[in-house]
């Protein structure tokens, strides 16, 4: 179902309240109390199905009437780009909202750099390419230095300075680009070296290290970490809250599992890993401050995000985070153990909220968020 627009600001377009793209609907309290109020036994089961059913039925009715109101903003000059960044919407989900923080799909490190400039959890490094290595080493075995780098290749500084602002925070200058590039250029000369030795060019074998604040790296451990850090940062975005259901109870152990696992990956790799867990770690706070500022907006605009269950939802969702991000990560084995009494605590905790509601804890899918949990935690421990 298409979904509002929403301003990269994080407000709701005044086109969403006006005009004739808006339905307006007005509805009454059940019998029995609001939505997200505390309630218990028979009242609370039977609260529960004449919501779902209420909901259901509208869903039949009007589904057809959703309207996606980006082509009618972008008329009035908006650049599309702006609706690229929109980072919050809010669903109607029958027993209170979501409130779902989105990226836009990313491609390259371009779509990387404008969502993580508007609250993103990811960054332009993670999608910079180095075949341009390759065709400027074959180049350079062909026709010689002076033609090659004549004119340098506009992906050799873009990935230097994404490289750079990802592990510095930004804080680089100019000197240390031009140094990395003239890194490159001698990483370049050792590729086209291999290959006139009859070799296929290798990076791995490459041993000009690139200079990342007081860091020395090589280009293949680089390489590495870059693989790294897109796939734990999928665990960062995209996220839905509001409403504990088994995925989000599994995404948010997820987020901050990633998280303790950036921790843990840089620990034994001296300076560049330790620039790369606290990369790591601000790209986990962006995540947790897109759903808390989502959920804020949400509630200034409307009343279902102010419920008692909503807000305790997004307040057990960003405990299991916590609970799993302060997972010890200094050995192998105390993170494993770690894993496992933490996960102890993320059930009680769910099932705290359960019991605080009156519901059971298979309603909110514990018993399969938990074997989700356990699969994504142990997939990468395999890996690492």
């Amino acid at each position: 179902m298409p979904m509002p627009t929403i301003l990269p600001t994080g407000q709701l377009h005044p086109d969403l309240f006006n005009g004739p793209f808006v339905k307006r609907i007005s509805s009454t309290p059940a019998a029995t109390g609001e939505p997200g109020v505390k309630v218990t036994g028979d009242a609370m089961a039977e609260r529960w199905k004449a919501e779902e059913k209420r909901v259901n039925e509208y869903w039949r009715e009007h589904r057809d009437e959703a309207i996606d109101l980006t082509p009618q903003l972008r008329g009035k000059g908006t650049p599309s780009t702006d609706y690229y960044n929109g980072k919050t919407v809010v669903e109607n989900k029958g027993m209170g909202f979501i409130i779902e923080t989105i990226d836009p799909t990313i491609y390259t490190a371009e779509d990387a750099n404008k969502a993580a400039a508007s609250g993103g959890a990811t960054h332009g490094f993670f999608y910079r390419k180095t075949d341009f290595l390759f065709s400027a080493a074959q180049e350079y075995t062909a026709l010689g230095e002076n033609e090659v780098f004549r004119y340098r290749n506009i992906n050799d500084v873009n990935f230097v300075r994404d490289t750079l602002d990802f592990f510095t925070n930004g804080n680089y200058s100019q000197t240390d680009v031009n140094r990395m590039q003239d890194q490159m250029t001698s990483i370049v000369r050792e590729l086209a070296q291999q290959i006139k030795d009859g070799g296929t060019p290798d990076l791995s074998k490459v041993k000009t290290t690139l200079t990342v604040g007081d860091a020395e790296v090589s280009i293949s451990q680089l390489l590495e970490m870059q693989k790294t850090g897109q796939e734990l940062s999928e665990s960062f975005s995209g996220m839905t809250s509001g409403s504990l259901t088994a995925h989000n109870t599994e995404a948010f152990a997820k987020m901050g599992i990633a998280k303790a696992l950036g921790n843990y990956y840089g620990s034994d790799k001296g300076a560049i890993g330790q620039m790369f867990s606290q990369s790591m770690d601000r790209l986990y706070e962006k995540g947790l401050d897109q759903v808390e500022r989502a959920h804020a907006w949400a509630q200034s605009v409307t009343y279902g995000a102010k419920t008692a269950g909503n807000r305790d939802a997004v307040k057990t969702e960003l405990g299991l985070a916590k609970l799993f991000s302060q997972m010890d990560t200094g050995s192998k084995s105390g993170l494993v153990q770690s894993f496992s009494s933490t996960l102890t605590q993320a059930r009680a905790l769910v099932q705290q909220y359960c019991s605080q509601y009156n519901m059971p804890t298979t309603h909110v899918g514990l018993a399969g968020a938990t074997v989700g949990i356990e699969k994504f935690f142990q997939s990468w421990m395999a890996k690492l």
